[in-house]
């Protein structure tokens, strides 16, 4: 893991251009995570949330 944050910063100090791609991606598929980390956290509840209905 270390090393990975060493290529990072390292990344980030001579190419910023490929430290934004990365940066980017990064976050991406940590979003993506989270996401179906909640689907998943929803379904083992039973909660449908594409049913939800609005009554005003």
């Amino acid at each position: 893991m270390e090393s990975i944050i060493n290529w990072v910063v390292e990344l980030n100090r001579s190419n910023h251009v490929g430290f934004a791609i990365v940066t980017v991606l990064m976050m991406a598929g940590l979003g993506a995570f989270i996401g179906a980390g909640i689907e998943l956290f929803f379904k083992a509840l039973g909660i449908k949330y594409n049913k939800i209905e609005i009554h005003h």
